[in-house]
């Protein structure tokens, strides 16, 4: 279903102390098909689905990282291919200024609500929980993981994924 950030602030406010952690992902699918995998799905317009009753509920999002964890996705990146360095081509389905807003926006609330730090411990790519978990880019992995590794910038320039959204996370903390 469709949800507010009103609403979504008060699930947030009834998992306070059980989830530590938030995941994020992209769907490598077209706009407009959300999976129930994820606590959250948010739509190349912005609009953001919840996918749970409560905040606590296991989904399947992270490998081995589901405990205790949110697991947001973005509606995006089918046929998307990831080369080296900065160089990554992100599919008929590019993340949307508006998905990149709204999931900074989400993330911000979430911890916010949560009383959940914004750093790279807290908040992560799924790309940078496989990097660590030895299943990311250049693992040799056939199972590689490598969501948001990057994302555009304000100039559409490549930069890491993670950074981006924390970083505007930080800032819809800041200026709500």
């Amino acid at each position: 279903k469709v949800i507010t950030l009103d609403e979504i602030r008060s699930l947030a406010k009834a998992a306070k102390g059980e989830i530590d952690k938030i995941y994020l992902h992209w769907t490598a699918g077209p706009y407009g098909i959300p999976f129930r995998d994820y606590h959250f799905n948010v739509d190349d317009d912005g609009t953001i689905y919840c996918m749970c009753e409560e905040l606590t509920e296991k989904k399947a999002h992270t490998w081995h990282r589901n405990t205790g964890a949110i697991g947001i996705s973005l509606c995006c990146c089918e046929g998307a291919q990831a080369y080296d360095g900065y160089n990554a081509e992100l599919g008929e389905y590019p993340p949307t200024t508006k998905q990149i807003e709204a999931l900074s926006h989400l993330v911000a609330v979430l911890c916010e609500e949560l009383e959940i730090v914004i750093d790279k411990e807290h908040v992560m790519t799924h790309e940078e929980a496989a990097t660590i978990d030895g299943y990311g880019p250049y693992s040799g992995d056939p199972e590689t993981r490598w969501d948001l590794w990057y994302l555009p910038d304000y100039n559409d320039n490549l930069r890491k994924g993670g950074e981006v959204i924390r970083g505007k996370a930080l800032w819809y903390l800041a200026n709500e």
